[in-house]
């Protein structure tokens, strides 16, 4: 078992000890032995390497003497825990360090440098939910609301005689029936959308969903427009493919209707509940856009995220619902309203369009996993979804309502109430206040929150606005959280210029 791990070269200078114990060493802190378990005894390790007992006795007399191992009363040697907090200081005190790094490695950093993915983008830490005592996280599901046990059942009738055979069959060409006709039934229906089997697709999240759609409207050079503020990953992942980004104002209606559409090929929107700003486009303006891109044979993607959780009855009509020319890429997703990990989205098109990105997953994603696929579908089919999103919808709205009140008694007319529904406040702190640092000073406290991050494209005003979830913060903490973030502010007064504008969302320009 650990021939591979440890190489013995009798040829060499070094003498056998000093090979095994270098190695062992190395192994130790690059984490190849568990921490928890017992080390292999010295007979097996003996006998596995070829040398002899009283070899391997004093290679690990040599470890437990420089701190990587430790001695068990009738246990045995394990991989001493202090060891890993610092294992660069270990191997330099037990002068194995040299020895240990290879003379010569590739300069990764300089081969992407100029072309590379990992490119400005906001992340939530892993550990959001139990770092932070006021984690007003966005995106994100509380997890003692989720109904684990009517999960549970369906992940297990999932994996039954069917499932298993699903699982050992391909499925690059097509996703499970069966989720696909609750997608129908019980999804797309509330949204007004009308769509065929044919006709959806179903992604590993809404993200892996816009990509396609991009990667299959655009070609390096042309242009697809963006709402500013938008959603930064969109810029982000057309920018990598080469294709230009022109940026769209938006005003408390959502997307201006104005003459920079014009020079797009493609308009990426959010239509329902605008990313960031969650403002609601009126029917009659969702109507004049549709007529504009056909008349002018653009195409739209439209990102309906959140679009499950809506505090009115009757939810707003998506721009999918509307569309008759076929020029709007649909794209939705289960993330915000089951769970983050479990990575299900759609993209709803005509079936050409359809037919072309199942083509392109089949490149990216060989073999979805349709496991999920089952175990989701069983749950929209049993009506657990339906129950759910209704009682997400109630908590949510409780919670919103709280939060804005909180946010107008410190921050008077700088917080947008979602119109439509959804789990985030957008809101704009005073023109001075630094959000980033705004953030750095309540951390400390248990508070956590998004910036604004790069949604704008004028940097000066992403500076000041800050995104504020509350699917995941109990309602009794909303309003003292808040409070700890309003006691900070003015330690994080801005000395850099104030950014243009004023609190009404007036239309934001920029390319």
């Amino acid at each position: 078992m650990y021939e591979n791990m440890i190489e013995i070269d009798r040829g060499a200078s070094e003498s056998l000890q000093m090979q095994v114990r270098r190695q062992m060493a190395i192994a130790i802190v690059n984490r190849q032995f568990p921490p928890n378990e017992p080390l292999p005894s010295v007979r097996r390790l003996a006998a596995d390497i070829k040398v002899s007992v009283t070899t391997v006795v004093m290679v690990y007399k040599a470890l437990m003497r420089d701190g990587f191992v430790v001695s068990r009363d009738r246990s045995g040697y394990f991989v001493n825990p202090d060891v890993l907090a610092d294992p660069g200081h270990a191997l330099e005190s037990a002068d194995l360090a040299d020895d240990a790094a290879p003379s010569a490695r590739v300069d990764y950093a300089k081969f992407f440098r100029g072309r590379s993915f990992d490119r400005q983008r906001v992340v939530k830490p892993a550990d959001s939910l139990v770092r932070y005592r006021y984690p007003f996280a966005c995106g994100l599901i509380d997890p003692s609301l989720f109904p684990v046990a009517q999960w549970r059942e369906c992940v297990r009738d999932a994996v039954g005689v069917v499932g298993v055979g699903n699982c050992a069959t391909d499925f690059s060409e097509t996703d499970d029936q069966m989720l696909i006709e609750q997608l129908i039934q019980r999804v797309l229906a509330r949204r007004g959308i009308v769509a065929r089997p044919d006709e959806i697709l179903v992604t590993v999240g809404g993200q892996q969903a816009l990509y396609i759609a991009m990667r299959l409207l655009l070609a390096p050079g042309e242009t697809l427009g963006v709402e500013d503020p938008g959603y930064p990953d969109v810029v982000n992942m057309a920018r990598i493919e080469g294709i230009n980004v022109r940026r769209l104002p938006v005003d408390r209606w959502g997307l201006v209707l104005s003459e920079r559409l014009k020079r797009c090929k493609c308009l990426f929107v959010t239509p329902s509940h605008q990313f960031p700003t969650t403002v609601t486009m009126p029917l009659a303006r969702k109507t004049r856009l549709l007529e504009l891109t056909t008349k002018r044979g653009q195409f739209v993607i439209e990102d309906d995220y959140e679009a499950e959780i809506s505090f009115n009855k009757t939810p707003p009509r998506a721009l999918k619902s509307l569309d008759r020319w076929g020029n709007v890429i649909y794209v939705g997703g289960l993330s915000k309203s089951l769970l983050q990990g479990l990575r299900l989205g759609y993209l709803v098109a005509d079936r050409e369009f359809i037919r072309e990105a199942r083509a392109l997953r089949h490149y990216m994603l060989r073999h979805p996993p349709v496991n999920n696929q089952r175990s989701v579908a069983l749950f929209l089919q049993r009506g657990y979804f339906d129950r759910f999103v209704a009682k997400l919808t109630a908590i949510y709205s409780r919670r919103c309502d709280v939060m804005h009140e909180a946010l107008e008694r410190h921050f008077p007319g700088g917080a947008v109430k979602p119109e439509y529904g959804g789990a985030i406040i957008w809101l704009e702190l005073p023109e001075d206040v630094d959000a980033a640092v705004l953030h750095d000073l309540v951390e400390p406290d248990g508070v956590f929150f998004e910036t604004g991050g790069f949604t704008f494209s004028d940097e000066r005003s992403n500076r000041n606005h800050v995104r504020l979830g509350y699917s995941v913060i109990d309602e009794s903490l909303i309003a003292e959280g808040i409070d700890r973030i309003a006691g900070a502010v003015p330690g994080a007064r801005a000395a850099a210029p104030a950014p243009p504008g004023d609190r009404s969302m007036d239309p934001v320009r920029g390319d």
